[in-house]
């Protein structure tokens, strides 16, 4: 009789069960040391990426991703990204983040987007390997104290007023919790065979000063300032061909797909090689991806899904 082997035996212990999608519920946000925690795990999380290179997330060549547009704190949109995403049913499944804070809609002048960070961070905590987090325009401009109008509105400040409002004495230690997560953000996520995810991409006149290495090395305070490489990868508008044909043979690649720029129909292809998305509307957008297909711009343009098509 032949004896089992030691990979045949068989335990009555129970395989951990997957982590929730929704890894925030039952964590109370409103308590400062919960969501700092939630920031300093996540921030670890972007910084020990075993997929990161420098500035850049480098996606395996099997697998499916979701890239997302700018989600501006809408909290439906991210319920269904989440659902497409299904990255809680298989390691191999990713999703792509971006633009989180600065929504709509205020509380007494108060921006609490400071909740959808957290939960986000939560996010990354949980799936430290297949939640990816790009650095944008909101986030770095919070992270700088710079100010951006919306509506006469200056966010940075409504944004502020609502961390205030939530934690009290201890907003400045959630501040500085939340200021190194967003620094600690990658610029871009690669996927194989060409594919360059960026929050946007240098405009016409910063192209001759754009220093590409800034994706192959963690970025400096001088790069994600104004006029920094960083800062222009979030900042950039108006992106011609001839530009993007420059961008796509410095960075080997072959499309972009990014956010930043007005989608009110949730995407807009702004050249053959370009792809914007938005998913902060009722028209937003999400695009799988299977990293082991090739694309070209039709092919991305028969993937995209209307998030108001998903439901349940």
């Amino acid at each position: 009789m032949t004896e089992p082997s030691p990979t045949d035996a068989t335990t009555d212990e129970p395989s951990a069960p997957p982590p929730s999608p929704q890894p925030w519920i039952g964590l109370d946000m409103r308590d400062a040391d919960v969501v700092i925690e939630l920031f300093r795990k996540a921030t670890q999380a972007n910084l020990e990426s075993k997929l990161r290179r420098g500035s850049t997330v480098h996606l395996p060549d099997r697998g499916k991703v979701l890239m997302t547009g700018d989600l501006h704190d809408h909290g439906p949109n991210l319920t269904k990204i989440l659902k497409l995403a299904a990255i809680h049913e298989s390691p191999q499944n990713h999703v792509i983040i971006h633009e989180v804070i600065h929504g709509e809609s205020f509380v007494n002048g108060c921006d609490l987007s400071v909740r959808m960070l957290a939960k986000v961070a939560a996010l990354k905590g949980a799936f430290p390997d297949q939640v990816h987090l790009l650095q944008s325009n909101h986030e770095l401009a919070q992270y700088r104290g710079e100010g951006i109008l919306k509506g006469q509105i200056s966010v940075c400040e409504a944004f502020d007023e609502g961390v205030n409002f939530i934690y009290n004495d201890r907003a400045e230690d959630v501040r500085t919790a939340l200021r190194a997560f967003i620094r600690s953000y990658p610029l871009a996520v690669r996927a194989p065979r060409g594919i360059l995810f960026v929050h946007s991409l240098p405009g016409e006149r910063q192209i001759d000063q754009f220093d590409a290495t800034v994706l192959d090395r963690e970025p400096t305070d001088a790069d994600l300032e104004s006029g920094g490489s960083g800062y222009m990868l979030c900042w950039g508008r108006y992106q011609s061909q001839e530009l993007c044909d420059k961008l796509a043979a410095k960075l080997n690649v072959n499309l972009f797909i990014t956010g930043h720029q007005p989608a009110e129909m949730g995407y807009e292809m702004m050249t053959r090689s370009l792809m914007i998305l938005a998913s902060n509307h009722d028209h937003g957008m999400a695009l799988p991806i299977d990293l082991a297909k090739q694309y070209d711009m039709d092919k991305i343009i028969e993937s995209l899904i209307p998030l108001a098509a998903v439901t349940g």
